[in-house]
């Protein structure tokens, strides 16, 4: 017996992909979706509103669940994650969530200057987010630079 569960539907090169991809595979994180999502534009929130569930932009991985996070007001100088973005751009909404924990999928980059920025961990397109190592109960991630379920 390989000691995997015969009740996950596995495919071949599954178990490598789970490695790979840190349990992604088997939970579903990253597998495309007919789901439709909308840009920070077309979605209204106050501060202190709760999220609607949060998508990687380029990918359907889902970064958080729903009403995991509180919008607030920070200010975080960010590298542009969009040939078209600005070299860096100051982003001002973010998303806060307290844990690590409560994130579905998400990247973490080394660490630069106390901070350690956030990207999908599918595609890894970022940053997404960020994250100051002297709280470890702040985890950030830039209301614009995501897409919502719809």
């Amino acid at each position: 017996s390989s000691g995997i569960n015969a009740e996950w539907p596995l495919q071949p090169g599954d178990q490598l992909r789970e490695l790979l991809m840190g349990g992604a595979a088997l939970s579903g994180a990253s597998q495309p979706t007919n789901q439709s999502f909308v840009e920070w534009g077309s979605i209204e929130c106050a501060e202190g509103s709760k999220n609607k569930e949060i998508h990687c932009p380029r990918c359907p991985s889902k970064i958080c669940l729903a009403d995991t996070a509180v919008l607030v007001e920070s200010e975080m100088k960010m590298s542009r994650y969009k040939v078209d973005a600005p070299e860096n751009e100051v982003v001002t909404k973010f998303w806060l969530l307290t844990s690590l924990m409560a994130f579905e999928n998400i990247g973490v980059s080394h660490l630069v200057e106390n901070i350690k920025f956030l990207s999908c961990a599918d595609c890894e397109v970022g940053p997404i987010g960020w994250h100051d190592i002297n709280d470890k109960t702040r985890f950030y991630i830039a209301a614009e630079r995501v897409r919502y379920l719809e």
